[in-house]
């Protein structure tokens, strides 16, 4: 049976007031008082999240709330999280999240309708053996009616590119071997026909570096956002996942950034910084230095990011080093600081440095 996702719209708290992320005074770094989620129109601080941490980590949703505008659901929109079997609909985490959101009066950025690695076993079956577009259409339309009127922008298409497998750049795929390279627009088309006003987008990884293989992957990000543009897809804009590692960080070059937002803007697209965290390189410094380096390495991104009106959001993949999806490096080191937000829910520098580059976001925006 398929359980409703729209949920009634709970009161938020009182007291809740305009902007999101704010600042704790220099003598407590610990969490913020809850102060509610920015309103629609400034650029947003998203956190991704999953519906359990959420609802039985009462610090850290209370975190969460403090300090952040929007939610991505981290696993509970996905395929084979959704449907793990043909017609087995489980939408209670996504119900979750939903609640959660509604309830907070927060936006929610829906991840991801689209991606080849949370394809369900049976529908990779299917699409191989009978390539038929039905199930995947069937798949968006479920979901996005289900869930969507809470949410503002949707990851329709999910890391598609891999430069070097095909002339295109386009990833070797189950999608791409039934239906072709027009799968990606195909999807564009189906998610924009039940998202509403919902702003639609391409995310993609690597494409952040100064060498070749990033280079490679920017060129193909480019060429395939051209087609869709010129294709009449309703795409509105890219999501560039922001997953740092301050050992790559000798290779990132702020000109070659701006170019290429600059590139993605003249088509008239918006961007997201998509999936912000920090992989830590030498964890036998001392914790301040190592919170020093994870902020630099964010800074860098985000200091280009904030200089476009185009920037639309920031969305870090966590906020809490407690639920990192980065790995310890080792038993010794603890767990990796990459986050605004230590495993004791106290900010770090990496927390102020995300909270002035949105500052400075609005200031810009405000000038214009």
């Amino acid at each position: 049976m398929l359980a409703a996702c729209a949920v009634p719209l709970i009161a938020a708290d009182k007291g809740i007031h305009s902007k999101g992320i704010h600042s704790a005074s220099a003598k407590d770094k610990g969490p913020a008082v809850v102060t509610g989620a920015a309103p629609a129109g400034d650029v947003v601080l998203g956190v991704a999240a999953q519906a359990r941490h959420l609802l039985i980590d009462e610090g850290y949703s209370t975190a969460v709330v403090a300090n952040c505008g929007s939610i991505t659901p981290e696993l509970e929109f996905k395929w084979d999280m959704v449907e793990p079997e043909r017609g087995d609909w489980n939408l209670l985490g996504a119900k979750q999240i939903v609640r959660f959101v509604q309830q907070h009066a927060m936006q929610m950025h829906g991840h991801a309708l689209v991606w080849h690695k949370s394809m369900p076993p049976w529908a990779v079956e299917d699409m191989l053996k009978h390539k038929d577009w039905r199930i995947v259409r069937r798949y968006i339309a479920t979901l996005v009616e289900q869930c969507g009127p809470t949410v503002a922008g949707w990851d329709v298409v999910n890391e598609p590119l891999l430069p070097g497998a095909r002339a295109d750049g386009l990833r070797p795929s189950p999608l791409l071997q039934a239906f072709g390279p027009d799968y990606i627009e195909r999807a564009f088309d189906d998610a924009a026909a039940h998202a509403g006003g919902a702003v639609l987008y391409l995310n993609e990884y690597g494409l952040l570096w100064s060498f070749a293989e990033s280079e490679a992957k920017r060129t193909a990000a480019l060429r395939l956002l051209e087609q869709l543009v010129k294709g009449g897809a309703p795409i509105g804009g890219l999501g560039i996942q922001g997953h740092l590692e301050i050992a790559k960080m000798p290779f990132f070059d702020q000109s070659i950034v701006a170019r290429f937002l600059q590139e993605v803007e003249a088509m008239g697209l918006r961007f997201r910084i998509s999936e912000l965290d920090v992989k830590e390189d030498r964890t036998d410094l001392a914790v301040e230095e190592r919170d020093r380096l994870v902020a630099e390495a964010a800074g860098a991104l985000l200091d280009v990011a904030v200089e476009s009106r185009s920037l639309t959001g920031v969305t870090c993949w966590g906020l809490s080093d407690r639920y990192s999806w980065l790995a310890p490096q080792s038993a010794s080191a603890g767990l990796n600081r990459g986050l605004p937000l230590d495993s004791d829910l106290r900010q770090k520098s990496m927390f102020d440095v995300v909270q002035n580059a949105l500052l400075r976001a609005d200031a810009l925006a405000a000038r214009s």
